[in-house]
């Protein structure tokens, strides 16, 4: 049997953002190798710093994709409270959000292809409770998974289960709006710490060009290689220690 001819788009794009990453991370080496040791040899960094930047795009990437699906399941949570209250059962109320989420959001969405996935499972006559806890493990969001339990746990119980998935869908959602309120209100400081974390280089590119007699003992040395190099790693250290700290958790 032949391969498909089609690209999985996940895949497609992963791969393009290693490619750009790597890019990157080579521009970034050449810029090192001429501002901390003046010399070709000073691409050996690349070994550490390429991956060291990679490593910073992937976290940046799956900040990004996580704030973006914890937008979209708090939609598609408020979606489930209204249709609950109007009276629909909670299979049905998944589906019917899932109609209402296409509404707001496109095909190619964080979360619209697996709530896709979870409804025909349901339709397919698989437990609801078991479908959306896969749905919470295929989605990796921590809230997503509180809420199957709930599901889980209200389906066993019996009773008004209807009541008890509203209440704690609305708690969630409040967290949510937080965890909203937090990342707009460090976006400021993370801007801050982009520039900050250009900064050294800019002035040691400005002292390279315009005062070259100040810095030159630190080149084409050993000693001035190990300082530089020293230099380097707590340039780098400082960096991840000032996006550990304005990543606020909640």
């Amino acid at each position: 049997m032949g391969k498909s001819g089609k690209t999985d788009p996940h895949r497609q794009a992963i791969s393009k953002r290693s490619i750009t990453g790597i890019g990157q991370g080579i521009l970034i080496t050449i810029v090192i190798a001429f501002l901390f040791y003046k010399s070709i040899f000073g691409l050996i960094v690349g070994v550490v710093v390429v991956p060291f930047w990679l490593k910073l795009c992937q976290e940046k990437y799956e900040m990004e994709e996580k704030a973006r699906v914890s937008v979209e399941f708090k939609e598609y949570m408020m979606l489930i409270v209204t249709a609950l209250q109007t009276g629909y059962s909670l299979e049905k109320a998944l589906k019917q959000s899932e109609k209402e989420l296409l509404r707001l959001y496109p095909k190619n969405s964080a979360i619209i292809n697996p709530i896709h996935v979870m409804n025909q499972k349901i339709a397919m006559n698989i437990q609801v409770e078991k479908a959306f806890s896969e749905l919470a493990e295929s989605i990796e969001l921590e809230e997503a998974v509180s809420l199957a339990e709930i599901i889980s746990f209200a389906k066993r119980s019996g009773g008004d289960y209807g009541k008890n998935i509203r209440d704690t869908a609305i708690k969630i959602e409040e967290n949510l709006a937080v965890k909203e309120e937090i990342q707009t209100i460090t976006t400021e400081k993370r801007l801050e710490l982009k520039v900050m974390s250009v900064m050294p280089m800019g002035i040691l590119a400005y002292i390279s060009l315009t005062s070259r007699g100040f810095i030159a003992p630190l080149y084409g040395n050993l000693l001035g290689v190990i300082l530089m190099t020293i230099c380097l790693f707590i340039y780098g250290a400082l960096i991840v220690m000032g996006g550990k700290i304005i990543d606020i958790k909640v």
